[in-house]
């Protein structure tokens, strides 16, 4: 059983390893998120051996694979892992949600929604608009107008500005949004859901509570949304070298505002832990539009400066360009829709800036005439 202080050194040999500073490395965060597995765990554990004494395999960071579950394990506290408590692995690491979503959630600081083009009540179409990792909805405020008729809202997370107690999951983060998307849609319409990056997974898991409560979802708008059947959590090492070449979040010269780094890394946990599993075909949306980028974040990885891995697929997605992406598996979700794909300007973290702005608008004009 290690004591409060060999704990603390331990994290300081795992911070070493990871080049992390061991204050910043939060109980929620997933080792594999911080990037610690492999001959790096083999090498950490070994280390903590030889250091500090404490008896620890390297598959010990897999059977506790978030920091707080891996201090509890040295402190002797842990029960039987959550990776092999029922025999087989979860893919959402975490403790059971509650029944009411917003328990020991504090109160936003910021409204949950923001009517940025329309009327719900008279416009023939409503299209609520989920946000990416920053948590802004309002970043969908650049689009031009859509159309007469169109509707246009979009959703702002809970967390922003509080990106500290942002710890709940993708499927949590949809049930606090479902009350205010509710509120905003005239009875009896089908809905149309869509979002940016992240934001496709909250149009994904609201489209199930929808559709589970009887509700008809007539239409999804995936923007760039990278499906997880096939592409990672971008890890950590990642989200730092973006942050300090500037490529994450910069408008006009200006770096990312700490509060959208600490929001984005907040998502990057949640998402690491998110695995969807398929809508109900009968519940399926009749279309689901893709819109994608073509552009990558640089023109070349070996002359950015940028020390990252390249065998990560969500990696490539970010900084490679592309040619003309598809359904990338979202078909596996999302079966038996009316699959349509359409191309924008810009590179992913740029979809809501001017200019570019102008170019989704175009595409979300088209699509909901």
């Amino acid at each position: 059983m290690a004591s409060d202080d060999d704990v603390n050194k331990a994290l300081e040999v795992v911070g070493e390893a990871i080049s992390i500073d061991p204050f910043d490395i939060q109980d929620h965060e997933s080792w594999k998120f911080l990037g610690l597995s492999g001959l790096l765990a083999s090498a950490t554990a070994s280390d903590l051996k030889s250091q500090i004494g404490l008896s620890v395999r390297p598959d010990d960071f897999e059977k506790y694979p978030t920091v707080g579950e891996f201090k509890a394990f040295l402190k002797g506290q842990a029960g039987a892992p959550k990776s092999q408590s029922n025999g087989t692995k979860s893919a959402s690491q975490g403790p059971p949600e509650p029944a009411d979503p917003w328990e020991g959630v504090p109160k936003p600081k910021v409204p949950l929604s923001s009517i940025l083009q329309g009327d719900p009540a008279i416009s023939k179409k409503v299209v609520f608009l989920f946000p990416d990792g920053s948590g802004a909805g309002t970043a969908y405020g650049t689009l031009p107008k859509i159309g007469n008729d169109v509707c246009i809202i979009g959703l702002n997370s809970p967390f922003l500005r509080q990106a500290q107690d942002f710890t709940c999951s993708i499927e949590r983060m949809a049930r606090l949004w479902i009350d205010e998307v509710r509120k905003l849609q005239p009875k009896g319409k089908p809905y149309i859901l869509g979002g940016w990056s992240a934001g496709g997974y909250y149009a994904f898991e609201v489209a199930k509570l929808l559709t589970d409560a009887g509700e008809k979802v007539d239409q999804m708008i995936m923007i760039d949304s990278p499906c997880r059947l096939l592409y990672e959590a971008l890890p950590a090492q990642v989200v730092g070298e973006l942050t300090k070449k500037g490529l994450m979040g910069a408008v006009g010269g200006k770096k990312a505002p700490e509060w959208l780094v600490q929001h984005f890394t907040s998502t990057v946990i949640s998402v690491d832990r998110y695995m969807p599993t398929p809508l109900a075909k009968d519940k399926v949306p009749k279309t689901v539009n893709f819109i994608w980028v073509k552009e990558g974040l640089v023109k070349s990885v070996a002359e950015s400066g940028l020390e990252v891995d390249m065998s990560v697929k969500v990696t490539r997605f970010l900084l490679e360009p592309r040619g003309d992406l598809k359904t990338e598996e979202w078909e596996q979700l999302l079966p038996g829709a009316k699959y349509k794909f359409d191309y924008m300007t810009g590179n992913h973290f740029q979809i809501t800036q001017p200019f570019h702005a102008d170019s989704l608008g175009k595409v979300l004009k088209k699509v909901t005439a």
